[in-house]
């Protein structure tokens, strides 16, 4: 399958993805997966040739596409457990018969204490080294991952770096400073709506008041057809916005001026464009990208200091990560071109 980023030229590399989501599956697109397919296409310039699903096995077909070209990228997102797959079902034998270098970019803790407490099994270990004898670096997104990968591959420090999130950078907007305002007339609010949901609720009640929101919208990334969480947002005037395509949701963050909420890549997309963004808890997640970029998560919904919030510890975070994705990407196009 080809997905490509518009204005890119391709190279011969592929891609695997969690974006795709095969027909068969009983399985919500995520656009948090596009934000990371997207910067991962654009950070390292080029369009793949060929884009395959991490939700479906590797058949002889699509091995025989991807050893036609010079590598494979695999972007994201929350696959670093103790049975590690990049994608369904892969394992040694698949690898055998993948022939070219193999470059994980961006991958992330799963967020699950049960999936991730005894650390990478061996066959796991076994499948990170041969990444690495392929492919000297790692990326990973959050202090979280890094400190599990260390600990279960201690001797690959070296090669495992903490590049954060590809999401987290827009090339073009790097050096742009967050703007403060008396108030932020368009909101956005992004929730988890498949579970945890009383505990979410407040925020679409007291977001528009602390910062003086008079558009309100409700970005759903995966759509639960949660009724509930829908006709409670609509009696408080919000609009419900939910797409297929990863480009509606950029299109309206972009237009939008200031973000709250607990889906990790939507804040980080914000983020990226220099828009102010807030992170509520959810899972483990929230709290390792917390730490990495240096923006506390937000527990008190109803704090009224949020609007006059100073966002250059994170800006000092973003460009220090930067160097190191720049560093790795570096070794990607090395590959490619």
């Amino acid at each position: 399958m080809a997905l490509n980023v518009s204005n890119l030229t391709q190279k011969s590399f592929s891609v695997i993805t969690p974006y795709i989501v095969p027909r068969n599956l009983n399985k919500k697109v995520n656009a948090g997966d596009g934000f990371i397919f997207d910067s991962s296409i654009k950070l390292i310039g080029y369009n793949p040739k060929y884009t395959f699903s991490s939700r479906e096995i590797l058949n002889q077909e699509s091995i025989n596409l991807i050893n036609s070209t010079n590598m494979l990228v695999v972007t994201g997102a929350n696959i670093i457990k103790d049975k590690f797959e990049i994608a369904t079902g892969f394992n040694l034998d698949i690898l055998n018969k993948v022939k070219v270098p193999i470059a994980l970019m961006g991958i992330g803790h799963y967020g699950n204490i049960e999936a991730t407490k005894n650390g990478l099994d061996e066959s796991s270990k076994i499948l990170m080294t041969e990444f690495i004898n392929r492919f000297p670096l790692i990326s990973v997104r959050c202090n979280g991952s890094y400190d599990y990968m260390i600990n279960s591959l201690n001797h690959y420090s070296n090669n495992i770096l903490n590049t954060s999130c590809p999401v987290i950078f827009d090339v073009d907007q790097i050096d742009k400073n967050f703007e403060k305002k008396s108030f932020y007339e368009k909101l956005i609010v992004t929730l988890t709506d498949r579970s945890f949901l009383k505990d979410q609720l407040p925020l679409l009640k007291f977001a528009p008041i602390i910062f003086k929101s008079k558009i309100k919208d409700l970005a759903l990334h995966q759509d639960y057809n949660n009724i509930e969480l829908q006709n409670f947002a609509k009696q408080l005037g919000y609009e419900i916005f939910i797409s297929d395509k990863y480009q509606d949701y950029i299109d309206l963050y972009k237009e939008s001026d200031i973000h709250i909420g607990n889906r990790v890549h939507g804040h980080l997309k914000c983020l990226s464009m220099g828009i102010p963004s807030f992170c509520t808890p959810f899972d483990m997640r929230q709290k390792f990208f917390s730490i990495s970029i240096g923006l506390p998560l937000v527990n008190k919904t109803n704090d009224p200091s949020l609007k006059d919030f100073n966002f250059k510890n994170f800006k000092i975070h973003q460009k220090e990560q930067f160097k190191t994705m720049k560093r790795f990407l570096s070794k990607i196009l090395e590959q490619i071109t």
